[in-house]
């Protein structure tokens, strides 16, 4: 059996003269959680459609399942897709919606049970979609890619819509989908950190191309970030540009880039000056970078 579930190779989609993937490469395994990570327009969703057959490349070739899905439908009947806002009926029950998709996809009861109890909604099953959160809907959208009993999952950015809560509960469970089902997971997101926890291999996409591609501590492992939360950010930030350190700034945090050996010493060195000449910092902690880091490399 290939390992390779699902392979583009020298894909470009155009629209217009615009190329919203420039010479795509990209292999997902069986058994792997791959994240597929970049910013908004990056060419995250018209990846995702072009791999499932529902928009045709222009050039290279797509094989899912061995098939070409654009030519061949069937490539698709053993992936499980979910979207970041999925269309559910707001006034039918959600064991309704699920037991009409079992029909269709041929699953049992216990099937149907068992994908409602995974997902967490036994509980909620008699409610209609209209009385659910954002999460619950999410869940109820994996429980119907779940019931078709498909090998791979495909997430087109779906954490996106959810409280930080949610977006936990909803990321391990792909994990748990993962481990326990041994199915197999391509997920896309512009947060890198929540990806970074869960995928096996991670994709950096930029402007349709590929920037880069590996394990997430081969992602991260020239970068790193400094947190510091503190009163008066102004003035820490100009003590920063005065002693040449790259940062950013968020609310209260200043992050500094601190991967080059010695940096993090001089940083700390010029806190405590700092520290001393009266200013509060209320921490310092080192975080994982975000996809902006990894784009400025």
């Amino acid at each position: 059996m290939p390992s390779s579930i699902l392979m583009l190779e020298n894909v470009t989609k155009k629209f217009g003269k615009f190329k919203a993937l420039d010479n795509v490469n990209i292999s997902v395994d069986r058994g792997e959680i791959r994240g597929l990570v970049g910013p908004n327009g990056a060419g995250k969703s018209t990846l995702i459609k072009t791999s499932l057959g529902l928009l045709r490349r222009d050039y290279g070739k797509v094989l899912l399942f061995g098939k070409d899905p654009f030519f061949d439908p069937e490539a698709r009947e053993r992936v499980g897709v979910i979207y970041e806002r999925p269309a559910l009926p707001a006034s039918m029950p959600v064991i309704e919606f699920l037991s009409k998709a079992a029909e269709i996809y041929g699953s049992t009861k216990e099937h149907l049970r068992d994908a409602l109890e995974l997902v967490g909604l036994e509980d909620q099953a008699y409610k209609p979609f209209s009385q659910l959160s954002a999460g619950q809907r999410q869940r109820a959208a994996i429980a119907h890619a779940l019931v078709s009993s498909p090998e791979i999952i495909i997430a087109d950015e779906p954490t996106s819509n959810l409280d930080p809560v949610e977006r936990n509960k909803i990321l391990e469970l792909f994990l748990e989908i993962n481990q326990e089902r041994k199915l197999t997971i391509l997920i896309s997101s512009h947060v890198l950190h929540e990806l970074l926890r869960i995928s096996s291999t991670i994709t950096i996409i930029k402007s349709g191309k590929i920037i880069k591609s590996g394990t997430p501590d081969e992602i991260v492992r020239n970068i790193s970030m400094t947190r510091i939360r503190c009163k008066d950010p102004e003035s820490l930030k100009e003590l920063l540009s005065s002693l040449g350190f790259s940062f950013t700034s968020e609310g209260g945090n200043v992050y500094v880039k601190t991967e080059e050996k010695g940096i993090a010493s001089k940083l700390l060195n010029a806190l405590s000056d700092y520290i001393k000449k009266g200013n509060d910092i209320y921490g310092i902690e080192f975080v994982e970078p975000g996809i902006e880091e990894i784009l400025e490399e």
